[in-house]
């Protein structure tokens, strides 16, 4: 079957009074509506494989906007949560969509890796199959790498938005950090970004943003901006009670700094190592006691580097290994193994799934146009 020339518009919602509702977590601007959006990597283009966040309570990540572009072709998902989902509602509402969706769809092909042990269990209990593969292994180490000439001015850096459940309250008695971060374009977060660095700057003067400002909004900053400003400091922070997985968390380590981390639900403490991260209590004093005690450890960060590298890698080629079983079973044929084929960007770019499925079109007729010049 050829590859639809149209995005059909999506028709309704997939919310039904079966089922608890997850609406209460969504952004205010985003309740009662379909989520369009989430991140997304292709992973192979014949047979199409993809892999795919869960954002908010789309648990099926891009799976139901390919399936209404394409149909029921043969095709691959591997969805990974980008909050944590350890909560039995959630599981049994994964299980249901992905029930759902095969029997529209039964020639797609859906894995899910989890980021927690925990994650991995809730979702087996409820009959759904899952490994546990922390999705942080596809944070770029060509990007995140120590930048050797630069000085280090700060203790400390905190690489997050400003909302409250970052905590940035937790790092008010470290004397020299700096904090990077980005707002979502909803009017909720600006405001929050707003009234909480307002708060943080009135609280500790001396405290610096190293984002520039337009029109009183943090200007977003790239990967290797990021990268270079984490080369300013010697530790990073991850302070917030739940998330996701966390990418900062290993684009420090790759940078070479050490990680001072509150305890914390959704998979942040996977491929920590106790020689230079350490998990401490929330509070302000805790956190300063910590960021002053890796500091004392003086450890290279060529070493922090090097030995995060050696945890990335056995579970990149378990990802792999996981590529090349969907590939067989779409009937494709499975690529030789080799170094690690997706470092040329960075964890798992968001834009609208409209915008993932096109970029995908223009790329798949591109390869097949080659193959025909060939």
């Amino acid at each position: 079957m050829g590859l639809s020339r149209f995005i059909r518009k999506f028709v309704g919602s997939r919310q039904t009074s079966e089922g608890p509702s997850f609406e209460v977590e969504r952004l205010p601007e985003l309740r009662g509506e379909p989520i369009k959006f989430g991140p997304i990597r292709v992973l192979s283009y014949r047979p199409p494989i993809f892999l795919s966040g869960i954002p908010y309570d789309e648990f099926l990540g891009m799976a139901p906007a390919f399936g209404r572009h394409y149909g029921d072709v043969e095709a691959g998902f591997i969805i990974f949560p980008t909050w944590s989902i350890e909560t039995p509602q959630k599981a049994k509402a994964i299980r249901q969509s992905f029930l759902q969706h095969t029997k529209r769809y039964p020639r797609h092909k859906i894995r899910y890796i989890c980021n927690t042990p925990g994650e991995t269990r809730l979702l087996e209990k409820f009959g759904q199959p899952a490994m546990f593969l922390n999705h942080k292994f596809t944070v770029s180490e060509r990007v995140f790498r120590p930048l050797p000439e630069a000085s280090v001015e700060f203790d400390a850096i905190y690489n997050a938005r400003f909302v409250a459940g970052k905590r940035h309250e937790l790092a008010a008695e470290i004397e020299r950090i700096a904090y990077l971060t980005y707002c979502e374009p909803e009017e909720s977060r600006q405001q929050d970004f707003k009234r909480l660095w307002r708060e943080t700057k009135a609280r500790c003067p001396a405290h610096e943003l190293l984002n520039e400002i337009s029109n009183d909004l943090p200007v977003r900053v790239s990967h290797s901006e990021v990268n270079a400003a984490l080369a300013w400091a010697s530790t990073g922070l991850l302070l917030s009670e739940v998330e996701g997985a966390s990418y900062a968390a290993v684009e420090y380590m790759l940078a070479g700094l050490s990680v001072v981390s509150t305890p914390s639900a959704g998979g942040r403490d996977a491929y920590f190592d106790p020689e230079y991260c350490i998990v401490c209590d929330a509070t302000p004093r805790a956190v300063r006691d910590a960021v002053a005690e890796l500091k004392s450890r003086n450890i290279p960060k060529s070493y922090i580097r090097d030995k995060t590298l050696k945890k990335l890698e056995p579970e990149r080629q378990r990802f792999l290994a996981l590529i090349d079983s969907l590939v067989e079973e779409l009937g494709g044929q499975p690529q030789p193994a080799g170094v690690w084929p997706f470092g040329e960007i960075s964890g798992v770019p968001w834009a609208s799934f409209d915008m993932h499925l096109a970029d995908f079109d223009q790329a798949a007729a591109r390869r097949a146009a080659a193959r025909a010049a060939s």
